[in-house]
């Protein structure tokens, strides 16, 4: 995405009659994020690459960011925010969506921080760092693995972390739900 596109872009979000609040500097849009000079995603995030767009919703499409990608924003508004992938110079937006059941800037807390969560992922089993490293669940993989592969559940769909079954969407037609057995492991994926 160009520097003039990217303005073009911004000044017709800002002109339109139903445009979201502008924050600046973007950082002040993200809870905890406030004066952050550095910033990084928390799990690994799954963009749509073609659309360069991501979803509130989590929505597990085909792309990957991977854990602890340091990323630089570019632009927030109440309903959506602007970011680059420092490693890649690729640029994303990133989609409020109502079905969270949170606001935008509780929402991307989840997914940005200023510290990567190296001890979180030093205590992962082989078989569950190979499940975040891929972007995938896999069976045996904790709640937190799963959590750091793929990110969270929509909160609509499933209210508590401690539910034995997560649904997770792909689309907003299409999900697969991840069961966990009763010592909280991943036990099955059904699409």
């Amino acid at each position: 995405m160009t520097a003039l596109w990217r303005l073009g872009l911004a000044l017709a979000l800002l002109g339109g009659g139903g445009c979201a609040f502008r924050v600046i500097p973007p950082e002040k849009g993200i809870d905890g994020l406030s004066g952050a000079t550095r910033i990084v995603t928390l799990t690994n995030l799954h963009p749509d690459d073609g659309y360069e767009r991501l979803y509130a919703a989590n929505f597990q499409q085909p792309g990957l960011i991977p854990i602890c990608s340091e990323v630089t924003l570019l632009m927030m508004f109440t309903d959506k925010m602007l970011f680059r992938v420092n490693a890649t110079g690729k640029e994303y937006w990133y989609l409020e969506y109502d079905a969270t059941q949170e606001p935008l800037s509780t929402n991307l807390s989840h997914y940005f921080g200023q510290d990567c969560p190296q001890g979180r992922l030093a205590a992962l089993t082989p078989i569950e760092k190979e499940g975040v490293r891929l972007g995938i669940p896999k069976k045996g993989m904790s709640k937190d693995a799963l959590v750091l592969a793929i990110g969270y559940p929509l909160r609509r769909d499933t209210p508590s972390l401690e539910d034995s079954t997560w649904r997770y969407w792909i689309s907003r037609f299409s999900y697969f739900t991840v069961q966990f057995d009763p010592s909280g492991k991943v036990e099955q994926v059904v699409y």
